[in-house]
């Protein structure tokens, strides 16, 4: 399916494999009449973008397309991991969130426009289905592994969503008065161990995705 040449709402998220940082999701819409557009503001997969591009890009395509953006902060994450959700079900409830956020922000005309809804696939539509059983426009959802090189909608989400991400990570850069790692490493685990020993494992948690096997790592260094 060429989901550029449909008017499709692309959805995606980042920081999910970041012990340190938070989450964010984006939903966007891009109208197939948009594709030429965004394809000379620099729309591509965000994975072959450099930081300062994908922010560049992402301040263009704020004022271009409609989109809806949610940043999941690391207390809010935590707690609904300590309440039995897991990363599937987190994934798809925002998703949908944004899915429907988004379409919620389009006039009539373009409300009835909505050709199809494409998310980056990190479950089956079977599980997706299950966590949100009343899933927003459902007969229009699909799901593509690698999707943000399938769809200038899904790219544009991701690049957003990954802009926001970036912007939280200077912002602890800043209150830590140091570089962050990204990602989940030897390298973040000590880090992560050295400021556990100055603050406490609680602070860490503060900054962080508990359930990553880093807190037990971090955990075991600090005996």
């Amino acid at each position: 399916m060429n989901y550029d040449s449909y008017n499709t709402i692309g959805s995606d998220e980042a920081g999910v494999g970041d012990y340190f940082g938070p989450m964010t999701v984006c939903a966007a819409y891009v109208e197939s009449d948009k594709i030429e557009l965004l394809k000379e503001l620099g729309v591509k997969d965000s994975k072959n973008l450099a930081n300062s591009t994908v922010k560049k890009i992402a301040g263009d395509l704020i004022h271009t397309i409609p989109y809806s953006l949610v940043v999941l902060d690391n207390p809010s994450y935590n707690k609904k991991m300590d309440e039995g959700w897991n990363i599937v079900k987190l994934k798809a409830v925002l998703h949908d969130h944004c899915i429907k956020n988004v379409y919620e922000k389009l006039d009539d005309a373009a409300k009835e426009n909505v050709e199809a809804v494409l998310i980056d696939q990190f479950t089956t539509l079977n599980a997706y289905k299950k966590y949100v059983p009343s899933a927003f426009l459902n007969d229009k959802l699909h799901q593509e592994t690698k999707a943000e090189s399938k769809s200038l909608a899904v790219a544009a989400a991701s690049i957003i969503a990954r802009a926001k991400y970036l912007e939280q990570m200077e912002n602890l850069n800043t209150t830590l008065r140091q570089e962050v790692p990204r990602g989940a490493s030897k390298k973040v685990d000590t880090f992560a161990a050295s400021l556990a020993k100055k603050h406490g494992i609680q602070y860490v948690d503060q900054l962080t995705k508990k359930h990553f096997k880093t807190r037990q790592k971090v955990l075991d260094m600090l005996k």
